[in-house]
């Protein structure tokens, strides 16, 4: 019988690539699975091996109980990605994965093995965003904020009584981590950023993409960059965003020993 490890839990990788330079780590959004990012493997540099992780309560997960806590998702996958660290490890979020990545990538430094580089996407600077209570609120209010996001046509689904009933806790479980997560101050770390967004995401203006630099211990980002689109800019065409996550792996350095 296989023994099913933490990082078979919690990453998938669908395009396998045991000797690839790097590894992307993939970071998804609130209400999301690997599944959004199943071509990004197969897209990106020969180079780059690609995993995403599955949170708790989700698909082939989905009797897992979610985890509503930005704490507790973060020291898990902080486990999770250690043994990952042999060759060097680029973190991509977006949305709320965006916030887990900084938190990860802190625990990563403090543990000694940062992140060659963190790219955040579509999210504002933790400590400049705008407090919301969604996850309090019924479930019309729920999939009307969800629908707001998405578009209707991502989010047919939720018409479905039973699929919205099978799918909803999991989502406002999401929301609950990540409208309760509201750090005043939140630390710089030393690992690069850069910042990614949609010109027309209503909820990521320049200047709250901007205050990234705050958390940035350079006081610097390596890219800030707007890309055509609203919230999921990426969606039905991530050529762009693929591109210009490969030109800054293809500065990352290897791993070096003493």
């Amino acid at each position: 019988m296989a023994v099913t490890t933490a990082v078979d839990r919690w990453l998938r990788t669908r395009t396998p690539r045991p000797s690839a330079a790097l590894t992307l780590v993939c970071l998804p959004h609130a209400g999301g699975s690997a599944s959004y990012y199943r071509d990004w493997g197969a897209r990106l540099p020969a180079s780059v091996e690609t995993r995403v992780v599955q949170y708790p309560g989700r698909e082939e997960r989905l009797v897992d109980e979610p985890v509503d806590d930005m704490a507790a998702m973060a020291d898990a996958l902080v486990d999770v990605l250690a043994p990952l660290f042999d060759r060097p490890v680029v973190l991509f979020g977006h949305s709320m994965g965006a916030a887990i990545g900084y938190e990860v990538t802190r625990r990563c430094e403090e543990r000694g093995h940062p992140p060659a580089l963190l790219v955040a996407s579509g999210f504002p600077a933790p400590h400049r965003r705008v407090p919301d209570d969604l996850h309090t609120r019924d479930d019309d209010a729920l999939v009307a904020e969800i629908t707001r996001v998405s578009g209707a046509a991502d989010t047919v689904a939720l018409a479905s009584p039973d699929l919205r009933e099978l799918l909803l806790p999991m989502i406002r479980a999401d929301y609950r981590l990540i409208e309760r997560y509201a750090p005043a101050a939140p630390p710089p770390v030393s690992t690069p950023l850069v910042v990614y967004r949609g010109d027309a995401d209503p909820d990521v203006d320049h200047d709250l993409g901007e205050a990234w630099r705050d958390l940035a211990a350079s006081g610097e980002l390596r890219e800030h960059r707007a890309f055509d689109g609203g919230h999921f800019y990426f969606r039905h065409d991530p050529t762009a965003l693929l591109g210009a996550i490969s030109a800054h792996l293809g500065r990352v350095r290897p791993v070096t020993t003493h």
